[in-house]
């Protein structure tokens, strides 16, 4: 893979080219302000020099006069000044002006200009009127190099760009050290999802990572992994049962066609082994039939739901049961609550499908002179629906695994009563898809209930 494909790489170099914008602005910047303040500084000095040569310039008919004690300030901050008269001539020169002749041209009044000196020396000069009171004597021009400033800035330059690359030098191999280090679980999670296989899903990361962006990656992957596991043991199974269901129906239709072809038989005979052939298609038709409902709820979830009313609902699913209850001599009662409705978002058959199923098992399983309660209940945003009997019970150890496909708690008499165990797994995935949840409570010799919460509409 190429350097610049890598995302560590891409973060460091991303990450140097923004440090390097921000110190390239804070670089201009404090130039910007160190500049700014030396101009301040040298036009304060500028001013007050000429102000201070104002105050200790004396006139007379032989020129302009300054006592050296009182120029001394001047001299010691390195200004050059020359005192004009009138006409123009040079009357007085304080510090080193005296060595060096009168910059050309002056600046107008009052303003300031950079210039050089004979030598080439930069200086910035300012022109004010000497006065007193009222009246204009001569001409005061004040100077201060600019070498020290321009030496300072040229220092600020240099300092800058030997340490820019430097910073930027560190901060690229500490934001290569980091990113590895930030990246190192992401590396794991590659490796170990280039060892997985559909052979093989029990891999786990098994990280121990803060709760950050790449923990949670971390701890959702392993969840994902744990999910598609899960998921492929479930296809495994559902192969294995599917197997297992189809091979007892199968191997005795193929019995009942090789004794039908062994030898000539009576027509009776042969009516009867075709009776019992049609038996088992029928069977393994229900099976098939089965898988695919619970594949379609399951895979694609149900259309769009509207609403219904669930009391008139579980009215029509217990009336056509009470004929086989009546057969058992179990009886079965519905109740529902008075001048309450019962509304549902959801579809009408797949929700009769599984009531029917509940009662159904319940009546099956439910002895003589035994009854099965159905009821509803409605709190403000749930809608239950209670399926009890008073039959054997179930016991602790399968409660667990009822929903699953292909369980029985019986297999023999599951076989007899002609259920594949998926009755149950099927009613859960339509629940689910209503957006509610089947629960059960048993407890031997007592009873069963199974219970269907939905949600109400609003």
């Amino acid at each position: 893979m190429s350097p610049l494909r890598s995302l560590r790489v891409r973060l460091v170099l991303w990450t140097v080219a923004l440090e390097a914008l921000l110190l390239l602005v804070f670089a201009v910047v404090l130039v910007v302000i160190v500049r700014n303040t030396q101009a301040q500084q040298i036009e304060q000095t500028l001013r007050l020099s000429a102000t201070q040569l104002n105050a200790v310039v004396d006139t007379s008919d032989n020129g302009f006069h300054a006592a050296a004690a009182e120029t001394a300030d001047l001299r010691s901050r390195g200004v050059l000044a020359w005192v004009l008269t009138p006409i123009g001539d040079i009357g007085l020169t304080v510090g080193e002006a005296e060595a060096h002749p009168l910059p050309i041209p002056l600046p107008p009044p009052e303003q300031l200009t950079d210039t050089a000196l004979d030598s080439g020396a930069p200086v910035r000069l300012l022109v004010t009127p000497l006065r007193e009171g009222s009246r204009t004597l001569g001409i005061i021009v004040v100077a201060l190099p600019l070498t020290a400033s321009q030496s300072v800035i040229n220092q600020i330059l240099l300092s800058l760009a030997v340490a820019i690359p430097i910073v930027l030098a560190l901060s690229a191999v500490g934001g290569l050290f980091l990113a590895n280090r930030a990246l190192a679980p992401v590396a794991t999670i590659t490796a170990t999802a280039r060892q997985i296989s559909a052979a093989d899903l029990s891999q786990r990361l098994n990280l121990a990572l803060p709760d950050d962006e790449i923990g949670q990656l971390a701890q959702t992957f392993d969840a994902m992994l744990a999910r598609l596991e899960a998921a492929f043991l479930r296809e495994r199974q559902l192969t294995s049962d599917v197997s297992h269901e189809l091979r007892t129906p199968l191997g005795m239709l193929k019995t009942q066609l090789s004794l039908a072809r062994s030898r000539p038989r009576e027509a009776a005979a042969l009516r009867q082994m075709m009776a019992n052939m049609e038996g088992d298609v029928d069977r393994m038709t229900r099976l098939i039939e089965q898988l695919l409902t619970l594949a379609r709820v399951e895979q694609k979830g149900l259309a769009a739901l509207t609403p219904l009313e669930l009391g008139p609902l579980l009215a029509g699913v217990v009336e056509p049961l009470q004929r086989s209850a009546h057969e058992r001599q179990v009886a079965l009662t519905l109740s529902l609550p008075a001048q309450v409705k019962l509304p549902v978002q959801g579809q009408a058959d797949p929700l009769r499908q599984v009531f029917t199923n509940l009662i159904d098992n319940a009546l099956k399983y439910t002895p003589t002179g035994g009854q099965v309660s159905v009821s509803a209940n409605r709190t403000w945003q749930e809608i239950t629906v209670s399926v009890s009997d008073t039959g054997p019970g179930i016991p602790a150890e399968h409660l667990p695994h009822l929903f699953e496909r292909f369980y029985r708690v019986d297999g023999a008499r599951a076989r007899d009563t002609g259920g594949f165990g998926l009755g149950l797994a099927i009613s859960r995935s339509i629940v689910q898809a209503h957006g509610g949840s089947i629960a059960v409570d048993s407890q031997p010799e007592r009873g069963t209930t199974f219970t269907v919460t939905l949600p109400a509409v609003k």
